[in-house]
């Protein structure tokens, strides 16, 4: 790795844990964290299957808020777009600072998504639209996102093994059952490494905007996998 790109790196890595320190001393701000598995099953150029387990927390490693686990059907159309439909299943849990405290709710979920992929140099786009049937606790909602998010490799021209590389993004959420309103907005940015053809992990910051609550602060934590089942021509 050169020497400009090492400076790079120390930078990045330099600013994020300034911003963390930040967020800790705040009074009163938790800064909590998400630590996300993403596993890529693709059992022909067309058809794939995305799973998705999280755990989220109030505080870095403990004081849990949520977990989840989403499968995704997929079907890639063609190389710029793919449409998903899922079935999540949340555990979610009030805050509180003793186990007794905590009010532990369901939330069963049905979403459909379609996905638009283009690359512009050597920065890839990523546009995700999704519909969300909620059911919590036997209510019904339903909510729609949009998510842009790019891909930047940082150490070689394109996402070869060995390549460290960025990730950013921004989300915006909108209620529309059973009012329609504005629920929440996301951005972050992490920093990644491709560890081998299969396998990259990526560790960042997000922000999370709630008109009607507070804003929050989140670490994230990825391990991403992706394995195909076919032999390719």
């Amino acid at each position: 790795m050169t020497p400009i790109v090492n400076r790079r790196l120390l930078l990045i890595f330099t600013l994020f844990v300034l911003i963390c320190s930040k967020l800790v001393a705040q009074e009163g701000d938790k800064l909590g964290s998400w630590y996300v598995y993403n596993g890529f099953l693709k059992f022909s150029p067309k058809t794939e299957l995305f799973i998705e387990s999280q755990w989220r927390t109030y505080e870095p490693i403990n004081n849990s808020q949520t977990f989840f686990f989403r499968p995704f059907f997929s079907y890639n159309f063609n190389p710029n777009f793919q449409l998903s439909l899922g079935q999540e299943y949340h555990m979610n849990w009030t805050f509180a600072t003793d186990t007794e405290g905590k009010v532990k709710t369901e939330e069963y979920r049905t979403t459909i998504q379609p996905m638009l992929f283009h690359n512009v140099g050597r920065v890839s786009f990523q546009h995700r639209y999704r519909y969300e049937w909620r059911f919590l606790d036997e209510k019904g909602k339903q909510r729609t996102r949009y998510r842009i998010q790019l891909g930047i490799p940082i150490s070689k021209p394109e996402m070869v093994q060995g390549t460290w590389f960025t990730t950013v993004g921004h989300e915006f959420m909108v209620d529309t059952k059973p009012d329609v309103q504005l629920s929440q907005m996301r951005t972050y940015a992490m920093l990644g490494y491709q560890i081998g053809k299969k396998t990259h992990i990526q560790f960042g910051y997000m922000y999370i905007s709630r008109p009607r609550a507070d804003n929050l602060h989140r670490l994230q934590f990825f391990l991403t996998q992706k394995f195909s089942f076919y032999q390719k021509d």
